[in-house]
């Protein structure tokens, strides 16, 4: 099976979708997968082979794209549109 080929810009969050703002912690680009670090608040990139537990727990689904200190939508309930082929 291949991998999803995530379109940035077509990542769209449903009308009743749950979305939280805040600041992104890593370079990240919409549709990509974060989680919150409880140290600063800020999103990071979920990572499924960390040793650290909260790296691998997805918090929700990165809507914009932003670098470390810019503004970050997530989405953390409901239906996202992320545009893949």
């Amino acid at each position: 099976m291949a991998d999803l080929s995530i379109t940035a810009t077509n990542v769209v969050p449903g009308g009743n979708a749950t979305v939280e703002h805040g600041t992104a912690g890593a370079t990240i680009t919409a549709g990509q997968l974060v989680y919150k670090d409880a140290s600063d608040g800020k999103f990071k990139l979920v990572d499924s082979d960390s040793a650290t537990a909260a790296v691998r727990e997805l918090y929700g689904v990165a809507l914009n794209g932003a670098s470390n200190g810019q503004p970050l939508a997530v989405a953390k309930g409901g239906p996202v549109t992320i545009g893949a082929t």
